[in-house]
């Protein structure tokens, strides 16, 4: 009887069958191995989103907090002192430290009236014979900086424009034409600004410019210039003081008075400006309105460090009586 053919698989042949299940089973394993890994980056970081979002959340409202206690601490030094705020004061010089549960909370008080009210361009008209009183006190001011004198008085023309409420162009302003032929089309604010983040908007406002002057030009809610708060001027302050007391004054004579503040401030306006120094000054009567013992805005400066959040939030205040109210906030570090 004849047998069938039985075909014999090599021991080679085995050998490669079992190396290509291997390969298969190892391939399989890797690729299973990469997306177990990237499963588990990807709950790792959504962990992590939602932990930092929470610290955040919870930091905000400690934030917010924070900004309550401020209240609280300003009806208080109001209360103390409501005749006179001086830098020589403990609030003046050290931030209130708040401890928490997970972290520490301070916040830094300042002054908020050394600095031109740019806001005050709303109650002045263009064209008249002599410059309003606010743009030749912000020209010196600008040129104060060493910006120059023609550029100060080209910087303040634009600012003037977007502030004011007509639509009569400064000699070297901008108004609504300028800025409606830019790429992205856009109109003056035509009265009182909230931030004076809002002149980096105006034509010839440079980061650079916008930086050198921020500090001493401030968008506060009255239409008039600001009152000083003699007492809480600083050395940096003296550009300032002498644009306001006028041409006749420069800076390091702005600056000498600054010096000779005693300890714990000027009593009265009369003793900042002796009627012998405005005589050597070349001051026909000091602008009473514009100096004050005391600030009616204040700004409070929050830190937060909650867990592994840090949060920073600025305040503005407005102080009427004994009554301290928030004008504005701000996340973030200032620019």
């Amino acid at each position: 009887m004849i047998q069938p053919y039985a075909q014999k698989t090599s021991p080679y042949r085995k050998r490669s069958q079992r190396g290509a299940a291997l390969l298969i089973v190892l391939l399989l394993v890797a690729t299973l191995s990469f997306i177990a890994l990237a499963v588990t980056e990807r709950t790792t970081l959504a962990a992590s989103r939602a932990y930092n979002a929470r610290a955040r959340g919870e930091a905000l409202w400690l934030a917010l907090g924070a900004e309550r206690l401020a209240v609280a601490a300003l009806q208080e030094i109001v209360a103390a002192s409501p005749d006179r705020m001086s830098l020589d004061a403990p609030w003046a010089q050290e931030p209130m430290l708040i401890p928490l549960d997970g972290g520490t909370a301070r916040i830094f008080f300042a002054d908020a009236t050394a600095c031109f009210n740019v806001n005050s361009f709303v109650a002045t008209a263009t064209g008249g014979r002599e410059k309003p009183p606010p743009q030749v006190e912000m020209e010196t001011l600008v040129d104060n900086y060493e910006i120059g004198q023609f550029q100060a008085e080209q910087l303040v023309s634009v600012i003037k424009d977007w502030i004011d409420p007509d639509n009569l162009r400064e000699p070297q302003g901008a108004e609504d034409g300028t800025y409606e032929t830019k790429p992205s089309p856009y109109k003056t604010a035509g009265g009182p600004i909230a931030s004076i983040s809002e002149i980096r908007a105006v034509e010839g406002v440079t980061r650079e410019i916008y930086g050198s002057l921020k500090p001493v030009l401030c968008a506060l809610p009255d239409e008039n210039p600001s009152a000083i708060n003699i007492n809480m001027l600083t050395p940096s302050d003296a550009p300032l003081l002498a644009a306001v007391l006028g041409p006749t004054v420069d800076i390091e004579q702005a600056a000498a008075i600054i010096a000779r503040r005693p300890e714990g401030g000027f009593p009265d306006l009369a003793s900042f400006l002796p009627e012998d120094e405005l005589t050597s000054l070349g001051i026909e009567a000091a602008p009473g309105d514009r100096f004050a013992l005391t600030s009616r805005y204040m700004q409070a400066r929050a830190e937060i460090v909650y867990n592994d959040a840090v949060i920073e939030m600025t305040v503005d205040f407005a102080i009427e009586g004994s009554n301290v109210k928030v004008l504005a906030r701000r996340l973030g570090p200032e620019e």
